[in-house]
């Protein structure tokens, strides 16, 4: 699979989701996708309005390292983060509480 297509099943699942609780402000969240499709993108958050772009966020408020395929079986809810964060699938730098906090937003069991 190609990065694009990892990104679009992936933009598909996170466009669809109510960030409103998260008030006003800004989080911003890189994706750095390993492994096959291997690229970046970012997810930003402002005064609960979402917007996710193929590229490199370099200030962000965390950043998740992740490989493709693990990612894909998080937002299927075949995997989840708090698994994946402790066996070491996903590495996150910066506010993990932030990244957990995503999670729980679009509905991924922690």
């Amino acid at each position: 699979m190609k990065f694009d297509e990892i990104y679009n099943q992936i933009k598909g699942i996170l466009e669809n989701h109510d960030y409103s609780g998260f008030g006003y402000g800004l989080y911003s969240y890189e994706f750095d996708i390993t492994g096959e499709g291997e690229g970046k993108f970012y997810l930003e958050v402002r005064d609960g309005a979402a917007k996710i772009q193929p590229f490199d966020y370099r200030s962000s408020t965390c950043t998740m390292i992740i490989n493709s395929k693990y990612m894909l079986k998080m937002l299927q809810h075949r995997l989840t983060p708090t698994s994946a964060y402790s066996t070491g699938r996903l590495k996150i730098k910066g506010d993990v509480s932030a990244a957990f906090r995503l999670a729980d937003t679009i509905g991924l069991d922690v």
